[in-house]
């Protein structure tokens, strides 16, 4: 035979109220089931907790050592429930997220505040590196959820696309082609183009989404980082062509971000999560938050695009 918290919350009323009629008033139970409960906590201990009387209920010796530990119990058991109730009320726990570096540095900090102000008691932790790094923490299950662009070979993830992030042209304010009304990809033979680093998710999604256009991207500097990019554009070494949102990444610089079409060429970002996994509450409230501001991002996508979601991004 078990004790249960039941026996356990009978016994501590009958010592503080000092009577069975109001401890069973106050639990809510027959005086008879109250008996029985007391009845069968002493049997399970194997002594006598309450000294009773015809004229008054006392605690034995081995019942008045015993109801602090039963109170640390019970006290316990219930402030347990109440932080799984603030879990499941979205009050109180932590969600982790994981994103690429554009995300990071342009979106996500809207995002987080946005969380913020609605959960102000949720810890939030963040990992940034690149896709395919966002995506293995998910899988590894060591992020709830991630912000990135998706990948092949991962058939344990969903991906919910979120933002059409359209790759534009990105030259000095001063350039020539900065601005220019009709871009197109042909326009760009002939000006230095800053590339990727060759197998980047970049440069891999150009060269497939142009194919032999691709041949006039050229130029005599190759760098590995985005921030490096837009640097060497913004002391007008170069030009280059961008995701968008990789734009905002330099605002400080005198930059211009020019549409460029035929064909058009963008990757799909959206949110990923582990298949047949639900969401912490937390989780979930984060979910919503990025679905509401990623999905206010995008753009119109025009007929004829060449997008690019199944390639990952540095």
């Amino acid at each position: 035979m078990k004790i249960k918290l039941d026996d356990l919350e009978a016994f501590i009323a009958v010592a503080e109220l000092g009577s069975f009629s109001r401890a069973a008033d106050e639990l809510n139970i027959t005086q008879s089931a109250l008996s029985r409960r007391l009845r069968k906590l002493e049997e399970v201990l194997g002594t006598r907790l309450l000294d009773r009387t015809s004229r008054r209920i006392s605690l034995s010796v081995v019942g008045a050592e015993f109801l602090p530990e039963a109170a640390r119990v019970v006290g316990e058991f219930n402030r347990s429930l109440g932080d799984i109730r603030e879990l499941i009320d979205v009050r109180a726990g932590t969600v982790s997220i994981a994103s690429n570096m554009t995300i990071s540095d342009t979106v996500l900090p809207e995002i987080i505040a946005t969380f913020r102000a609605a959960h102000p008691n949720i810890r939030v932790r963040v990992s940034e590196s690149s896709s395919p790094s966002a995506l293995e923490r998910v899988s590894r299950r060591e992020a709830e959820l991630a912000i990135a662009q998706f990948g092949e070979g991962l058939p344990e993830l969903e991906f919910e696309p979120l933002m059409e992030d359209r790759f534009v042209v990105v030259s000095h304010a001063s350039h020539p082609l900065a601005g220019r009304e009709g871009l197109k990809w042909r326009d760009l033979a002939g000006h230095n183009f800053i590339r990727m680093r060759t197998g980047s998710g970049t440069t891999n999604l150009l060269e497939r989404a142009l194919g032999d256009q691709a041949r006039d991207l050229r130029g005599d500097i190759e760098v590995g980082h985005f921030n490096a990019l837009l640097a060497m554009v913004g002391r007008n070494l170069g030009i280059s062509a961008i995701p968008t949102l990789v734009r905002f990444k330099r605002v400080d610089l005198d930059l211009a971000a020019t549409p460029v079409c035929d064909p058009m060429v963008s990757r799909d970002l959206g949110l990923v999560t582990h298949r047949g996994h639900s969401l912490s509450p937390a989780g979930e409230a984060m979910r919503q938050i990025c679905r509401g501001i990623l999905g206010r991002l995008t753009p119109a996508h025009p007929s004829g695009g060449v997008r690019g979601a199944r390639s990952p991004a540095p």
